[in-house]
């Protein structure tokens, strides 16, 4: 059986795509065309780090889940579970029982907040309501710094109790396990 021609360079086309958006190998194919074009090489990466306490985190949240509207920077003086996810994003969903998990045994001594991301309350509300998840979900009411918007989704950042950043964490994880416990109890007792 002979493939066809159209289709073999389709394959191929989508493999390289799919490499230059979610492989390391994008950023190298950027930086040389960069650096053999008259763009010259760019070195400029976005920058992730951010405190709570700086002035563009004055962040207006929507509350959804029964929880109450608030600002980001309400979130200073307990340890913070940060996490961007959305409901169209298979990993973040993958996560979401870990942070229930997380927020039932932890949610009175740690602020949990989800923000959504590229989601609309039509979609994320039933998705929660269906799962019966509990943990506080927001919606951003005004515009993210660039220094929040993440790269890829779930993006979850653990905060102290000044919202400094103590961890990152840019895939799914188990947020429930003793090793996160154990950060946010230290972080508690700081």
């Amino acid at each position: 059986m002979k493939a066809d021609k159209g289709i073999i360079i389709s394959g191929i086309i989508l493999v390289v795509l799919g490499l230059s958006f979610f492989t390391p190998f994008g950023d190298w194919a950027t930086n040389l065309l960069n650096e053999k074009t008259l763009a010259g090489p760019n070195k400029e990466k976005p920058v992730r780090e951010f405190s709570l306490q700086d002035e563009n985190m004055n962040i207006s949240l929507k509350g959804y889940n029964g929880t109450k509207d608030a600002n980001l920077q309400d979130f200073i003086g307990k340890p913070t579970v940060l996490n961007f996810w959305g409901s169209w994003c298979p990993p973040c969903v993958e996560e979401m029982p870990s942070i229930q998990a997380l927020y039932e045994s932890k949610g009175q001594d740690v602020n949990i907040v989800l923000i959504t991301m590229k989601d609309k309350p039509e979609k994320f509300v039933p998705f929660l309501t269906k799962h019966t998840y509990t943990m506080p979900v927001y919606e951003a009411a005004t515009l993210l710094p660039k220094v929040l918007i993440p790269g890829s989704f779930p993006t979850t950042y653990i905060l102290d109790k000044e919202g400094n950043i103590v961890m990152k964490e840019i895939k799914t994880r188990d947020w429930n396990s003793p090793d996160i416990h154990k950060l946010l109890n230290e972080l508690q007792s700081k």
